[in-house]
């Protein structure tokens, strides 16, 4: 994907995460950001692809059992 492209889906994602009701914090979005670039040369798209969905998923767990703790 390229650079430009890269941002505008990362902002579109951001925007419908928060239409959902939920808040990404711009440090957050800096982090997928900067480990995208870092990586996507390295270990390729389809990598850096599965590791930022696992980290989505990873993060679902969370809610979902800190939820349950409430």
């Amino acid at each position: 994907m390229q650079e430009k492209n890269f941002e505008k889906e990362l902002d579109k994602a951001v925007g419908n995460i928060e239409i959902e009701g939920h808040s990404i914090p711009k440090h957050e979005k800096d982090i997928v950001s900067k480990v995208y670039r870092k990586y996507k040369n390295r270990i390729g798209t389809d990598a850096v692809d599965s590791l930022l969905y696992n980290l989505v998923e990873e993060t679902k767990k969370m809610e979902q059992e800190n939820g349950r703790t409430k």
